[in-house]
């Protein structure tokens, strides 16, 4: 990018509120659940919530803190963490409401404050591909698993419609936004529902199989979440097939 990005910066935009935090929107606990679970209605059958029952789980970015609501209601034992406060307390406002364990703790992803070993799984849904320092990131989190542990991520995928056509198509080359901003300057502004983000990058499946291939072993992908941005509305759905590998959500999992 051309202009280098702080983790001021970051936290600042994060502090506005994180994704699905429903902030400002009266809705009860129920209601945002089955929202986020028909909009992304791929996760129960690609994450299996139900399947951690009894096992340490740390939701790293945890944000609005339903996925940390969905495997404590499961029977795991949730550790909810996030750099932004913001998102600390709506994840413990979340976890009150629905009569969950709350442990949430304000966490630095390239330095975490838990000891070596400590879980099963660690969970990071949409939150990586927003961290410069991601191979740190990634040592911790092999540091925190226990042996044979499994971490389950969501990367933004390049090789998606939302990024060929939304991103690059309609906002750079139709805008000719491109002819002002780097690409990397144009992903990160246009990667989330609020605009400009400060840094937001996208992984094909080899750059991702790769990327954790050097922390972990049994490295898989999947792609999911066919959406567009159209002029007027964000994230619309297209009805078309994930066999087609067309989807903006790339989920990788591997374990230590």
């Amino acid at each position: 990018m051309k202009n280098e990005v702080n983790e001021n910066q970051i936290r600042e935009f994060w502090e506005q509120g994180p994704p699905m935090g429903f902030i400002g929107e009266k809705l009860t606990y129920e209601e945002k659940r089955d929202f986020r679970y028909s909009l992304q209605d791929y996760m129960h059958a690609t994450f299996h919530f139900e399947k951690f029952s009894g096992k340490s789980i740390l939701d790293l970015g945890c944000g609005g803190g339903i996925d940390s609501a969905e495997f404590a209601r499961n029977g795991a034992v949730v550790v909810s963490a996030d750099f932004s406060q913001t998102s600390v307390n709506t994840t413990h406002n979340l976890l009150q409401e629905a009569g969950l364990q709350a442990n949430v703790v304000q966490a630095d992803a390239t330095n975490l404050q838990f000891d070596d070993n400590s879980f099963d799984c660690v969970y990071s849904f949409g939150v990586l591909h927003h961290i410069p320092s991601i191979d740190k990131t990634l040592v911790e989190i092999k540091r925190v698993l226990k042996p044979d542990g499994q971490i389950m991520a969501m990367l933004y995928h390049k090789d998606s419609l939302l990024y060929g056509y939304s991103i690059v198509y309609q906002r750079g080359i139709q805008e000719k936004q491109l002819e002002k901003l780097t690409m990397d300057e144009l992903l990160a502004k246009y990667s989330e529902r609020k605009e400009d983000n400060p840094y937001t990058k996208v992984y094909t499946k080899t750059e991702a199989k790769d990327l954790f291939s050097k922390y972990f072993r049994s490295c898989s992908t999947e792609v999911h979440y066919n959406v567009i941005d159209l002029p007027e509305q964000r994230k619309v759905k297209v009805d078309i097939s994930d066999d087609y590998e067309l989807g903006w959500h790339l989920i990788v999992k591997a374990v230590k």
